[in-house]
């Protein structure tokens, strides 16, 4: 049986000078993302994902505030809903003419030769012990990127946003 060695994530500050109009909540900023426990979930036709919890924590503004408890925003996302966010985010670099924005990169698919067996490399604690890493990394990244946020606010946004219940 092989153990997991996690990463602890590292606290991560962003600074945000938009104007008050275009942002919905200036009493807090984003102290630190992390990227974890991730739950395996039986799919369709026999066939089980994963899907990993994504937890935000937020930090008053107000430094002279004497608060203790710090809200947190949690959502869970797929390997697959950080592909499309990361398309969207390539999409409008290249839609704005902005080519040189960096987006980072995720961590790789199971290699096509080992398609066979893919539930078996899939669900391999240490193949999500990367992934896991690799989707932090992925994240934080893309948080940290002034220009990429000034020019896709929006779909981070959306990717962030817990999903709407009806």
């Amino acid at each position: 049986m092989s153990k997991i060695h996690l990463l602890m994530p590292e606290p991560i500050s962003l600074t945000d000078d938009e104007s008050q109009a275009r942002n919905l909540n200036r009493a807090y900023s984003l102290q630190r993302c992390h990227v974890s426990d991730c739950t395996i979930v039986n799919g369709e036709n026999g066939t089980k994902f994963a899907v990993w919890k994504i937890t935000l924590l937020l930090h008053p503004q107000d430094t002279a505030s004497q608060q203790v408890y710090y809200p947190r925003v949690e959502t869970f996302r797929r390997y697959s809903d950080f592909c499309q966010l990361r398309e969207q985010l390539i999409k409008r670099c290249i839609d704005e003419q902005r080519p040189n924005i960096d987006v980072p990169g995720l961590p790789p698919r199971v290699k096509w030769y080992d398609m066979w067996r893919y539930q078996e490399i899939n669900l391999d604690r240490s193949w999500l012990s990367k992934r896991r890493q690799g989707l932090e990394f992925f994240l934080n990244h893309v948080l940290l990127n002034g220009e990429l946020i000034t020019l896709a606010r929006d779909l981070v946004v959306k990717f962030l946003e817990p999903p709407q219940t009806d």
